[in-house]
């Protein structure tokens, strides 16, 4: 749950179970479309998931459902867009997979040093193309069991062909992932899931 106090103009973040059953509730309802980028911190559109709640005191509450699951999601999908990824992609993603520059280096490469990883977090230097897909290919195998909604496989980083729209357009924005929550059947089990999902642009 993102809890944002328009006085302050703070955010925090809570899972959904974490609210109490005595909170006061004035008002409720799903919002067909939430930028989720700042909780996220990769840019995410949210579909038909996420619950804005007005509280008897004013306060205004998003709860985002499965937020673990969210990220994974959104993390996943962004490493199948064949564009290069950001610094700050990149150590959000770093951070997600909870690994130090160190683990991360020698996860990529045992020749890989961690000042290397926190050089391509600033951008003072470019991670090359066969290390962008290590590092892809990394994130989604550790992720994609928390984003079983998420179409990935291995091969699917191996033929990726990743541009760098940067060189022709320095404002050049990456588009956002967009994700809503639908109900899966599990293949192995056959247990129904809810999952986040890649939702195409219209």
């Amino acid at each position: 749950m993102a809890k944002h106090d328009e006085r302050r103009g703070e955010l925090r973040v809570l899972e959904r179970e974490h609210r109490t059953n005595n909170e006061k509730v004035e008002s409720e309802k799903t919002l067909p479309v939430y930028d989720a980028t700042v909780l996220v911190g990769l840019r995410t559109t949210v579909f038909d998931a996420a619950i804005e709640r007005v509280e008897d005191d004013g306060e205004v509450t998003i709860e985002l459902p499965k937020l673990q699951e969210l990220l994974a999601a959104a993390a996943v999908a962004r490493c199948l867009m064949p564009i290069k990824l950001r610094g700050a992609e990149i150590k959000t993603m770093r951070r997600l997979m909870k690994m130090t520059h160190a683990e991360l280096a020698e996860r990529l490469d045992p020749k890989t040093a961690a000042e290397t990883v926190s050089r391509w977090e600033s951008e003072a230097q470019p991670m090359g193309g066969y290390a962008e897909k290590v590092f892809r290919l990394v994130v989604c195998e550790q992720l994609k069991n928390d984003a079983p909604g998420v179409n990935y496989n291995a091969s699917m980083i191996a033929h990726l062909a990743v541009l760098d729209p940067w060189k022709a357009d320095e404002s050049f924005q990456v588009p956002p992932v967009g994700l809503w929550l639908c109900r899966l059947k599990e293949q192995c089990s056959g247990n129904i899931i809810d999952a986040w999902n890649e939702k195409k642009a219209a």
